[in-house]
């Protein structure tokens, strides 16, 4: 299977709920969904995280149901329960992390839950970790979203220490002297800098990112950098942009036309300000109202002639918070009303509701001025959908300093949303600027936003993860290419004494479903015994000695297995590592594995000396994601006191004695002095022999991800032509 793309976010851009006792399934509504939809739909990659609905409101059918029909669209779920929600979601991301970088301040409430939280917090980061490592493989890219998900990077890196790994942040990040307030900041902090990549929307949440990894000494900071001992983190901007052409064509559309006759009716002879926002502290609701009220105290003319349209949907009903905003936001408006309005004349037409896409376009095309002015906010693409509305006459945006989109906006009027007079005059600006400055204006950030488009940015994004980074001082991997290919060829030919370590699986053959299915071909064994005449030739693999001995045994081949622990010279017995015993474990997890395989339909068992491996590549994604979190919680206490190492890797679960390992068989094979060294692997289990190796060797990583190897081949194709022009050297 070819390495593929793995998106991981709190929400899935398929949700469910349940509509009389049935599930429903309904497309999410978002930037993100938008942007990364033509990833969703190669089905070489995945999308994970949570369907939107409660885990314990469902049967364990449903789940099923639930799993069966969201994988149509390449989604896999993260199932959480009411509980988790509570905590992890409602409370430490939405209660703590939400406000402070949104520069607020934690509720009574939220200090005292905090600690509680942030536990939760954890062991929900850890589950979404154990369903993207049982449903990707090793080589897959993954790109982390948000800040639900800040310590997920880390968690994925222990495991996956030469995957790319991604990390986008679609809200602000603060100042380092409003983020170290936060109890727990250095972990996260730690979190994000799992990451390969960190993406942020403009260039001063970045500045704020460095100067907090500074703060707690994290890294070496430098320009777009986090120099850590042994890779680097990149940081950089990526502005989040919206689906330009989708808002472009809605204003043709004959949904949208009659909508917006409608509304032209509604508001006949008056000028419309317009603010479309999430019900949220950070979104300054109140301080606008305020501002317009503030407004038409001073502008008398201006009574009966224009109309603040507030569409506010409803967000996060369950917290205190959010409640008490509400009951505050719709007092001050009914008091405007009531100060100002008459029989003919509602000052302020409060929508407390979410509409359908045709309704908000329509409202966006009849707006003569949207009044975006958060106290804090990301991005805030509501700005740009009203851009990508307008007509070429345009309306005039007011747009707050402290959003992020103010940044690439500068034809906006700008705004301090903490300083109510300049709310005021801005609406004044925007109500009475000549139509040839808005033209101008309108017409140079429609321009900016058409050629950033939100397509744009997950392109460079995930054209930015997958390219390499060196650390200072270190080599680069690259492609084995025909000036290296040549070089390699004239080092083989004139050595004397030629040492090549290869890995089986991945490498001389490609994985198959059911182990015993992957001998050897005739011309393969026939290219081994050619090559194994002048060179000591390594066959070293995580295989058992019985399927080595099966398929290789009389070929001129130092055979070494399950990763170390055994080897035999051509013709000679099997040596053992001495130091490795299997007493007390090894039935005990036989039988937690073997319980697990029953309950997962196409998973099963493969045992071997001193290591058991459980194979999922078969098995149904919903049963393999779900069993895998529980085996591994099981292991871990039976790995703990045995001293085992749990490996994930290509849709395999590996529990084996820590300390034996590719690196140290590789060592030992050092000792006959070769003056020429090639070794060739695929997964993570092949860095420690690339790592053990001398910097003049030949190191080849087979496949994608994050490697030690000083070159790389795509395929198994790709590795036996080169040893077939090695062959033809002999």
């Amino acid at each position: 299977m070819q390495p593929g793309l793995v998106i991981v976010s709190n929400r899935l851009p398929v949700s469910v709920k349940k509509v009389d006792g049935k599930l429903e399934f309904y497309p999410s509504i978002g930037g993100l969904a938008t942007g990364l939809a033509s990833y969703a739909e190669d089905s070489n990659n995945k999308w994970i995280g949570w369907p939107g609905i409660a885990s314990d409101e469902l049967t364990e059918k449903e789940r099923q149901q639930i799993a069966d029909e969201l994988r149509k669209s390449n989604c896999y779920p993260v199932f959480l329960t009411q509980k988790q929600l509570d905590a992890y979601y409602n409370g430490y991301s939405n209660s703590v992390l939400w406000p402070l970088f949104h520069d607020g301040s934690l509720s009574p409430a939220a200090t005292q839950q905090q600690d509680k939280w942030w536990r939760a917090y954890q062991r929900a980061n850890q589950l979404f970790a154990d369903v993207v490592l049982g449903l990707s493989s090793t080589g897959d890219t993954i790109w982390v979203h948000d800040y639900q998900l800040l310590v997920l990077p880390a968690l994925l890196r222990l495991a996956r220490p030469y995957d790319k790994i991604g990390f986008f942040l679609h809200i602000p990040f603060p100042a380092a002297a409003q983020f170290v307030k936060l109890a727990d900041g250095e972990a996260l902090i730690a979190g994000m800098l799992g990451a390969d990549l960190i993406g942020l929307h403009v260039g001063s949440y970045v500045n704020n990112f460095l100067d907090t990894v500074s703060h707690y000494e994290s890294g070496l900071t430098e320009h777009h950098k986090v120099i850590l001992p042994d890779r680097v983190v990149r940081v950089t901007d990526f502005p989040m942009g919206i689906d330009y052409d989708k808002y472009v064509q809605a204003r043709q559309s004959d949904e949208v036309e009659t909508e917006l006759v409608n509304l032209k009716l509604k508001y006949f002879g008056q000028k419309v300000i317009l603010t479309v926002d999430r019900l949220d502290p950070a979104k300054g609701l109140v301080e606008r109202a305020h501002a317009y009220q503030t407004l038409l105290r001073e502008n008398p003319r201006l009574r009966g002639k224009v109309v603040l349209v507030m569409l506010v949907v409803p967000s996060r009903t369950d917290i205190k918070e959010y409640q008490q905003l509400k009951r505050r936001l719709e007092r001050l408006i009914g008091d405007i009303n009531t100060e100002f309005g008459t029989r003919r004349w509602q000052p302020v037409d409060y929508l407390p509701m979410a509409l359908p896409f045709a309704q908000v376009t329509a409202y966006y095309r009849r707006a003569d001025v949207a009044f975006i002015a958060p106290l804090r906010d990301g991005m805030n693409l509501v700005a740009k959908e009203y851009l990508a509305s307008q007509p070429q006459r345009g309306g005039a945006l007011i747009l707050s300093q402290t959003a992020g989109a103010a940044e690439e906006l500068k034809d906006a009027i700008v705004v301090n949303p903490r300083d109510p007079t300049t709310l005021v005059t801005g609406l004044l600006k925007a109500l009475t600027m000549p139509p040839r400055e808005l033209q101008r204006r309108v017409g140079r950030m429609q321009r900016h936003l058409s050629k950033s488009n939100v397509h744009v940015w997950a392109g460079s994004f995930t054209k930015a993860l997958k390219s390499e980074v060196r650390l200072p001082g270190s080599k680069r991997t690259v492609s084995l290419g025909v000036s290296a290919n040549n070089a390699l060829r004239k080092a083989y030919r004139q050595a004397d004494h030629r040492l090549l370590l290869l890995d089986y699986d991945g490498v001389l053959e490609r994985f198959h479903a059911l182990p015993e299915n992957a001998a050897p071909s005739a011309e393969l064994s026939q290219l081994l015994t050619t090559l194994g005449q002048h060179t000591q030739l390594v066959l070293i693999s995580g295989r058992r000695k019985a399927d080595l001995d099966a398929w290789f045994d009389g070929l001129p081949l130092t055979l070494v297995a399950e990763h170390g622990l055994h080897a035999k010279q051509p013709g000679g017995r099997w040596h053992t590592h001495r130091s490795v015993h299997v007493r007390g474990w090894y039935r005990t997890a036989r039988q937690l594995l073997e319980k697990y395989a029953a309950r997962t339909p196409g998973a099963f068992v493969e045992q071997k000396d001193a290591s058991l491996v459980w194979h999922y590549r078969d098995a149904s994604p919903y049963y393999a994601q779900k069993h895998l979190v529980a085996l591994k919680r099981g292991l871990k206490p039976l790995a703990a006191a045995h001293g085992l190492q749990i490996e994930q890797g290509n849709e395999i679960l590996e529990l084996r004695p820590a300390g034996v390992t590719k690196g140290s068989a590789a060592h030992e094979l050092l000792q006959s002095r070769p003056d020429f060294i090639l070794a060739m692997g695929d997964d993570y289990t092949d860095e420690d022999m690339f790592i053990a190796l001398p910097t003049n060797a030949y190191t080849i990583k087979v496949g994608r991800g994050r490697t030690a190897a000083r070159y790389r081949l795509n395929g198994v194709k790709d590795v036996l032509a080169l040893l077939e022009k090695l062959q033809k050297i002999d």
